[in-house]
């Protein structure tokens, strides 16, 4: 299971002082359940409950066991240990039932079948009215279990259907989660590669250009060791959602690890590169985040960024490198700017 509890012993440790007075407000009891649900509220890791979890709150709703474990079960319980193995393991239970059924069928078929081959012998035996009557009962009788049983396979086969398509949803979902960064649910560094390997196979990108933006939020140390680390980590949500955002179409946005973040643009030249990063570095300077713990904003937070591009079927690996050159090149300059990659002469 990918471990979605990132943070280290002091962020813990301030998420600790938070959920307890948030339990504390509700009448549940503190359970591990109650305290899971809190601390993945409070870090903001799990969007679908912050979302649940703040509409119940917007309606003054008290937190109660009944809740707890409502919302625990909805969006926080998964089962999945592995998801692959369980996938396998599930489909392997569909195909037994199904086999187990078939082979009932068959045999009602044989069954049915041999009946049909006795009946057919009485009936060139010639009989008389009485016995004939009876023959024809039985056939009906016959008929009617030979025709339930077909029913069953039916149903069996539509829940089977039903079944394989609801597992092979729950993969898709898995496969899609592990190219996501869990804080933020941008893609992740795996994310980012598998979307740079879709673009450069399909056809209609052949030729086209492809910009790259590295972004890093300027002084991120001084962020967490100002505010805490879980400021630090609703200050890089936010800035993803900003990017998630300003981007468009086949645009992409990941966090390539700590405070870094890179989106693909493609089809884009570089100064239309330019005018996104700008607009983004823009609208996070004038921005303010509001702090958990305390009734106030704080601002001035900014970002600086490196830009580059190249063929979409060229080695990208290499652009990309350039982008994080030009965004060394933008710290160094003062931070809080944009720079278009140069070639060293």
């Amino acid at each position: 299971m990918k471990n979605r509890y990132t943070q280290d012993k002091v962020a813990s440790a301030e998420i600790l002082r938070l959920l307890l007075q948030k339990m504390a407000a509700h009448p549940a009891a503190f359970t591990p359940f109650a305290y899971t649900l809190w601390y993945e509220f409070i870090t903001g890791i799990n969007p679908p409950l912050v979302k649940a979890v703040n509409a119940l709150l917007d309606e003054k709703r008290q937190i109660d066991d009944d809740l707890v474990h409502e919302l625990y079960a909805g969006y926080i319980a998964d089962g999945n240990v592995e998801a692959e193995q369980a996938f396998k393991q599930n489909m392997q239970k569909v195909l037994d039932n199904l086999t187990r059924f078939t082979e009932a069928t068959d045999d009602e078929a044989g069954k049915f079948n041999a009946g049909l081959q006795k009946h057919g012998e009485r009936l060139s035996q010639g009989l008389d009215a009485e016995s004939l009557q009876g023959l024809v009962g039985e056939i009906v009788v016959e008929t009617q279990t030979m025709r339930s049983s077909v029913e069953s396979l039916q149903d069996k086969l539509q829940e089977s259907k039903s079944e394989v398509e609801r597992l092979q949803q729950e993969l898709t979902s898995a496969r899609s989660e592990a190219l996501q960064d869990p804080l933020t649910g941008v893609f992740n560094r795996r994310g980012f590669d598998a979307q740079m390997r879709n673009l450069a196979a399909n056809p209609e990108m052949l030729g086209k250009q492809v910009s790259f933006l590295m972004l890093d939020i300027d002084f991120f140390k001084k962020i967490n060791d100002t505010y805490g680390h879980l400021f630090g980590d609703k200050v890089i949500r936010i800035i993803a959602e900003v990017l998630k955002a300003q981007v468009k179409g086949q645009d992409s946005v990941a966090r390539l690890g700590g405070e870094e973040f890179a989106v693909i643009l493609p089809n884009t030249p570089l100064e239309g590169a330019r005018v996104v990063a700008e607009r983004i570095r823009k609208l996070i300077e004038q921005g303010k985040i509001r702090r958990m713990d305390k009734d106030e904003s704080v601002g001035g937070i900014t970002i600086s960024i490196g830009i580059a591009g190249c063929d979409i079927g060229a080695d990208w690996l290499v652009a990309l490198g350039h982008a994080d050159e030009a965004l060394y090149a933008s710290k160094q300059g003062g931070r809080n700017r944009s720079t278009i990659y140069a070639a060293k002469d």
